[in-house]
């Protein structure tokens, strides 16, 4: 069973999507990331879909649902008309399963009649639905000998955001939680569930199941010490069930970051039956499950899960993972997990099960990273809510900015500051730049300004190199990469001002940060003397802005030279001002939207790009073009001398040199 079509409208924070679930060439289902800010309703879209699981699984299991005390049973998620989306009138949600047949699950609530709704939903499917013109109406149109064949076949389940599994220091008083008696020997009954859709705090469950697969996977043996074989069991048999336990050990290997096996202690070891030992020496990983960090132990409890539920269904399904089909719904999978786990070990305890439909919400770019890395580009699909468009991992808004958090860290500051102290220079002075585009834009009004011979008095003994660098992720051929920006910058400067240094650094930050302006700029002159040889400042602020002083490297120049425009790959790219577009991110004028609306609007002077997910598109055919230039790209037309980037004025770039020069002279 997977789900073919999902349909909302006006339900809380979405307005209306429209989802078609995509599948391989070998009909398997593509794993379906659910991205966007907090609010955007990633958590109300699942919640309908764990609600169709509850209302099919009543249909033929008696503990499925609780009752309401009548001849019914209460709604897993409630009809709410509190949750319509402010200022309309009606919501519906509607989910398409195909299984053997068709059927499907709605939701409706508020005004809206049973030809509208049909109308709006617009397939085949809703002609099995007996809806009805009640305000408030839910329904599945499917059978109970179909749910119970499915729920035989496939693993359906949902992890929350609620999951937690009690670390074993924990006092059990001082957990509250549901939870119920987890016998060793687990008791089928008919017209029950044998798997609970809702997973949390399954280590109880899964400890014992999972002895149960060490055990089967053992043999017995007959004989003298001499003379020992099997007993009881086939080689064939005894292979097949251990295959399910050495998928665990793949499993739980993939999470620890080596290969491991499982072993047993003696039965009057209590909690610490069960080890995890490596296979390269035996040694002890772990002497008992719940010695895991609480994020390992999460991770496995999650994709072991997955195992046991088809191990329920069918034996042979734990044998071959790749068989294993159904629908697994995880809300912010990322939980608990180092980015390590996020972007290594996620995406391959996916891959694992090809044909189950992962239906997951994520904050993390990493983990994003990590799919596109082990699955390409089309094998997984990603939607930004609220609206559901479909779009690719660079597009993602949350990559940038937690790349940018993350590049501030001690790891990038230790290697910027290493690189810097093996810089060789012949001038004793280094200039360093928060960006690795600014120094570009430097370089070419420092060559500009000191042919043209105005400011012979100026650039006269004015001896320092600029540190010529490349972001780590660059594709660009470059002697040094680093990563600065404003944070690492001025971490930079407070530890190498700590020794003394024989080569004098210069820092520049640009001055779109209130708190880099008082922290690298100079309270009462025009930079700041951290000691031994360290020194920084912000960029001085030009007469053409000084209405808009919070400025960075390109407001240089005036605002006609920022939109010069260049034509790349037949499409006509330039950079953008933020107030060029109102605070939708639309511009009627030029028949421009851009994605970011946070930096749009009329008094907004931030310069909006090709890359970080500053997109600008076509207003009327929102497609794939961006016609918004990098700003690596514009350094690089203008240093080069790239027409039509050949002409600018770089008289606003006099006052950098001044500051430069008065450091030197003052410092000598």
């Amino acid at each position: 069973m997977y789900i073919n079509k999902i349909l909302y409208e006006n339900v809380g924070p979405i307005k209306k999507i429209d989802i078609d679930a995509s599948f391989t060439d070998a009909g398997n289902p593509k794993p379906m990331l659910l991205v966007g800010e907090n609010g955007s309703g990633k958590s109300t879209l699942l919640s309908n879909i764990v609600d169709s699981f509850y209302e099919m699984a009543e249909k033929a299991f008696n503990d499925a649902t609780k009752s309401d005390g009548g001849t019914g049973h209460q709604y897993y998620k409630a009809i709410m008309p509190i949750e319509i989306h402010s200022g309309e009138k009606y919501m519906y949600s509607y989910i398409e399963f195909q299984d053997t047949k068709k059927f499907a699950y709605v939701s409706k609530c508020g005004n809206l009649s049973v030809d509208d709704l049909k109308n709006k939903i617009g397939t085949d499917t809703v002609k099995s639905l007996k809806l009805e013109e009640s305000v408030n109406y839910k329904e599945i149109s499917v059978k109970k000998d179909d749910v119970e064949h499915i729920w035989q076949r496939a693993v359906v389940c949902y992890f929350g955001p609620d999951r937690y599994e009690k670390p074993v220091w924990m006092g059990s008083k001082y957990y509250e939680t549901e939870e119920f008696s987890h016998p060793t020997i687990r008791e089928k009954w008919n017209g029950h569930l044998s798997n609970s859709i809702v997973v949390k705090n399954v280590t109880l469950v899964n400890l014992p199941w999972l002895l149960d697969v060490i055990v089967d996977s053992r043999p017995d043996v007959k004989g003298d010490i001499n003379n020992l074989s099997l007993a009881n069991i086939s080689a064939t048999d005894l292979i097949e069930l251990r295959k399910a336990r050495e998928n665990l050990e793949v499993i739980m290997s993939k999470i620890i970051g080596e290969d491991v096996y499982f072993g047993l202690n003696l039965r009057n070891s209590g909690k610490s039956r069960f080890k995890i030992l490596k296979k390269s020496d035996d040694s002890v990983v772990a002497p008992s499950i719940d010695s895991l960090s609480t994020g390992q132990i999460a991770l496995f409890n999650m994709f072991s899960t997955i195992v046991r539920y088809a191990d329920n269904n069918r034996l042979l399904q734990s044998i071959n993972l790749e068989e294993i089909t159904g629908i697994v719904v995880i809300d912010e999978i990322e939980l608990h997990l180092h980015t390590k786990l996020q972007r290594e070990t996620l995406p391959q305890l996916i891959k694992l099960f090809p044909k189950v439909q992962f239906i997951i919400t994520t904050h993390a770019p990493l983990f994003l990273l990590g799919m596109q890395e082990n699955f390409g580009d089309k094998n997984f699909d990603i939607y930004e809510l609220p609206d559901a468009l479909k779009i690719d991992v660079e597009r993602f808004v949350e990559f940038q900015r937690a790349y940018d958090y993350f590049k501030q860290t001690k790891t990038y500051q230790r290697d910027a500051e290493k690189t810097l102290s093996e810089i060789e220079t012949e001038t004793h002075t280094l200039v360093i730049t928060e960006g690795s585009t600014d120094w570009k834009h430097m370089k070419a009004a420092y060559n500009s300004l000191k042919e043209s011979g105005n400011y012979a008095e100026l650039f006269e003994g004015l001896d320092f190199e600029f540190v010529e660098y490349e972001p780590k992720n660059s594709h660009e051929d470059a002697k040094y990469t680093l990563e600065m920006g404003n944070t690492t910058l001025s971490a930079i400067c407070e530890n190498m001002a700590k020794l003394p240094q024989e080569t004098r650094y210069i820092f520049i930050a640009d001055r779109d940060h209130e708190s880099t302006n008082k922290k690298l700029g100079g309270s009462n002159s025009n930079y700041k003397d951290w000691g031994n040889n360290v020194y920084s400042f912000v960029l001085p602020v030009p007469k053409t802005r000084r209405e808009t002083p919070n400025i960075c490297i390109e407001h240089y120049y005036d605002d006609a030279e920022i939109k010069t425009e260049i034509e790349i790959e037949g499409v006509k790219r330039r950079l953008y001002i933020g107030n060029e577009f109102d605070d939708r991110g639309i511009a009627f004028s030029i028949n421009r939207s851009c994605e970011r609306k946070d930096i749009c609007g009329q008094n907004s002077i931030s310069i909006i790009e090709g890359t970080q997910g500053d997109r600008v598109t076509d207003l009327e055919n929102a497609g794939n073009i961006n016609y918004a230039l990098p700003k690596m790209k514009f350094a690089n037309f203008v240093l080069n001398k790239q027409h039509p980037f050949d002409g600018f004025n770089f008289e606003n770039f006099v006052e950098i040199f001044k500051i430069i020069k008065e450091i030197i002279d003052a410092n000598s």
